[in-house]
């Protein structure tokens, strides 16, 4: 089964640019180097959405290898070489760890 690591974030009021950059440029490739992190992707809440209200504007998946999800999230408390940055705002973001419940469905048509 697939397990994600979801990081919900904001940027520092003003500081949006310097937010991206340092995901992009930086975090990303960082936390790819921790041992049982598999893959990475960033998206943006678009201006179309069922809630209007959002708590978050960006979002980051990772994709971690379950084998031994305890190890992978150790070694993710450990890494203390990853170059953080205050244009994110630590005080609203929200980290969920998830699996899959079954299979992938897709479209019939």
């Amino acid at each position: 089964m697939k397990t994600l690591y979801i990081v919900k974030a904001n940027p520092m009021i003003g500081r949006e640019d310097e937010f991206n950059r340092w995901y992009d440029e930086i975090h990303l490739d960082e936390v790819l180097q921790i041992s049982g992190f598999k893959s990475a992707q960033r998206f943006i809440v678009t201006e179309q959405q069922m809630q209007p209200s959002q708590s978050h504007s960006y979002l980051a998946i990772y994709e971690l290898d379950d084998d031994d999800l305890e190890k992978t999230l150790q070694n993710l408390r450990e890494a203390s070489w990853l170059t953080m940055n205050n244009a994110l705002d630590f005080a609203t973001i929200d980290v969920s760890v998830v699996r899959a419940l079954g299979e992938t469905k897709f479209t019939s048509l």
